[in-house]
């Protein structure tokens, strides 16, 4: 998987792409608040939220067809996840399991989406600068931005070591079965660790004071 692609349609010129960071997150924020405080059975209001939200995506400029098949991948896992939550729902004896299942899957594609509309109109970098702006703690931003940072780092160590094992595996198919994927997700995690203990090791000896500084705060975040 490359990572830059959830951002390659960050960088254009659009009306929402021209807006500053904090705007955009407080509105996507409250909106999904408001999503999530919508009560069952109340699909003229999920429709509402829903078409609102379409034409938002319409204005970012995102294709249509690649948030198809990431909000699939998400579709996946929070389907099986509502059917598991909808069975103890306190609206289950109202509306029925089926109505409560569907309400729930609406209301987190509908969060899922309007966060992928967020980044694809604002840089992951422009992103931590609003959430400074906004208040939020040094600390947290900071842990964003290195997890996004070495979320990179750590994709392309994956890649190679898929590569370097695939090299000395003569097979047919080249892609691993569980046993060799999850052997090498474990040498991942040791390497991570050791890379995060060097990492800590250099940036205090370089005079890490806390401040996150960007690019696109000449100040600091």
């Amino acid at each position: 998987m490359r990572l830059e692609l959830l951002e390659r349609h960050s960088e254009g010129n659009g009306p929402l792409h021209r807006l500053d960071a904090r705007p955009k997150l407080v509105f996507v924020l409250l909106y999904i608040i408001g999503v999530v405080a919508t009560p069952v059975g109340w699909w003229r209001t999920l429709t509402a939220e829903a078409l609102g939200l379409a034409f938002v995506i319409g204005l970012t400029g995102a294709p249509p067809r690649e948030l198809l098949r990431r909000w699939l991948g998400f579709f996946v896992l929070v389907g099986f996840l509502a059917l598991m939550v909808a069975r103890a729902h306190p609206s289950r004896a109202e509306f029925g399991l089926a109505q409560v299942a569907l309400t729930i899957i609406a209301k987190n594609s509908m969060a899922f989406l309007a966060t992928l509309s967020l980044v694809n109109v604002t840089p992951i970098r422009k992103l931590l600068v609003g959430l400074r702006r906004l208040g939020l703690p040094i600390a947290l931003v900071a842990t964003l931005q290195f997890m996004y940072r070495y979320l990179h780092v750590l994709t392309d160590e994956l890649e190679r070591m898929v590569q370097a094992r695939r090299s000395r595996t003569f097979r047919r198919s080249g892609r691993l079965d569980w046993v060799l994927l999850t052997g090498l997700i474990g040498i991942l995690f040791l390497r991570a660790f050791e890379r995060g203990e060097r990492v800590h090791s250099a940036m205090l000896a370089r005079g890490w004071d806390g401040t996150v500084r960007s690019l696109d705060d000449g100040e600091g975040c």
